[in-house]
């Protein structure tokens, strides 16, 4: 790159052999000694270094230097359809799992569940939109707290879904094994299991916090991951601990649970057919939702690894690659609730029960809000829920009056057949007498 002085007397600009050497194949040209005041040089000598190793840093908020315009158009409308899909199938699951809650009909593995919509509904309202806005703009517009916090945001909420995923592989798998002792659903367990999960995944992604910043180069601003010469050591051995705590230990016990569960839910003389094939259908379908995780997450590693390997001067990742990564680790927010709303006959009967609930509470409500009306059970009309119980309570009468034995049956018959006599006597007592 070539540099003009700034001097009135222009000078003529000759190469250097050395730099011509450090820089390879490229010419590199400098201003003479003396030619130009220092404050020049000192500029030029910063702002070169900023070129040279521009490779070298690393988005942190988002990939901020996209120069296709179809690109910085397309991208926030795919995120912005996974967002809402991925809000509304959450949400309908999470919905789901609270009634069941409130029913008293709960498992440690739906708590589980409920622990992972969760989280991807934090990672669908924090992250999602904000990286949507950062593809369609050239530079960082959040500011410094921001800057620092949504990677590292992110990192732990996707550490917190692998972990739990583990913890919902093991929970089948002993639920599998022995379902009379591990049927039983303990609140305090699930919210231990919870917050050590929690802890864990936000004390492993530190180092993002610590390092992300904001880079500004003339009117443009960057959010970048920038790793001091002091810290290059520990970063390297950072980026092979974090992946393998974070993805490969979780994921290789996540399936090491489900496939001991598959062998031990293979047929018996001693076991139910149909409700074999359930519990299979049920064991499958959690594990479809961790290897599809596996999956979609391994691309985000891979670049991820690239970045923090890659010795100085080699390629880097692809712009492609960075961005497929993060749109696929999104779009698998929004995939975990559709699979389990498409297989899980449970999800799908809890949802219609807590829709059935909504429609009675909205008719409910619009005949209490008649004007000059009265509730239904004033009116001496029984609400729907009153209606059903009643229903239940007649066929439970039923059942009783065909299991009284027939010796009672036919002495209440024959008090029921028999006839009263009328006695209309005014006076029965002188009958008494004369008698």
């Amino acid at each position: 790159m070539c540099y003009t002085s700034t001097n009135v007397d222009t000078q003529l600009m000759r190469p250097k052999e050395d730099e011509l050497k450090l820089a390879g194949s490229r010419r590199v040209s400098a201003p003479e000694r003396g030619g130009q005041p220092l404050a020049g040089q000192l500029q030029m000598l910063e702002f070169s270094t900023m070129n040279s190793s521009a490779d070298l840093l690393e988005y942190a908020g988002g990939f901020q230097v996209l120069k296709e315009e179809e690109l910085k158009v397309a991208l926030p409308v795919v995120l912005g359809v996974i967002c809402l899909v991925g809000l509304a199938g959450n949400t309908l699951v999470a919905a789901v799992l609270l009634h069941d809650f409130r029913q008293g009909k709960s498992s440690v593995v739906n708590g589980l569940i409920l622990v992972l919509s969760a989280t991807d509904l934090l990672v669908l309202l924090c992250c999602v939109p904000l990286r949507a806005v950062t593809y369609s703009k050239p530079s960082w517009s959040f500011g410094w707290l921001l800057c620092k916090s949504s990677d590292y945001f992110l990192q732990a909420c996707l550490t917190a879904k692998s972990f739990t995923l583990a913890a919902v592989g093991h929970a089948r798998y002993r639920h599998v094994a022995n379902p009379k002792k591990y049927v039983h659903f303990k609140c305090q367990r699930v919210m231990a299991l919870t917050c050590s999960i929690c802890s864990l995944a936000l004390l492993l992604p530190i180092p993002h916090w610590l390092f992300s910043t904001t880079k500004r180069s003339g009117r443009s601003t960057s959010c970048v991951l920038d790793i001091p010469a002091s810290a290059a050591n520990f970063m390297r051995a950072f980026g092979v601990a974090y992946p393998l705590a974070a993805y490969g230990v979780p994921v290789a016990l996540t399936m090491t649970c489900y496939a001991k569960a598959l062998l031990r839910s293979q047929p018996g003389s001693n076991r139910v057919p149909h409700r074999r094939h359930e519990a299979r259908r049920s064991t499958v379908m959690l594990c479809g939702l961790s290897v599809a995780f596996a999956a979609m997450r391994l691309p985000d590693w891979v670049a991820w690894t690239w970045a923090r390997q890659r010795e100085s001067g080699a390629p880097v990742p692809p712009t492609a690659l960075l961005v497929l990564a993060q749109v696929v680790v999104f779009a698998n927010c929004a995939l975990d609730p559709l699979v389990l709303l498409a297989v899980s006959q449970d999800i799908r009967d809890g949802l219609r029960k807590v829709w059935a609930l909504a429609s009675r509470g909205r008719a409910r409500g619009s005949e209490d809000g008649q004007p000059g009306g009265e509730p239904a059970a004033r009116k001496g009309t029984a609400p729907s829920l009153s209606t059903i119980s009643a229903r239940d309570d007649l066929g439970i009468f039923r059942e009783l009056a065909h299991s009284i034995p027939p010796d009672i049956q036919h002495f209440w018959q024959d008090r029921k057949n028999a006839a009263l006599t009328e006695n209309n006597d005014p006076i029965p007592w002188e009958c008494q007498e004369n008698s």
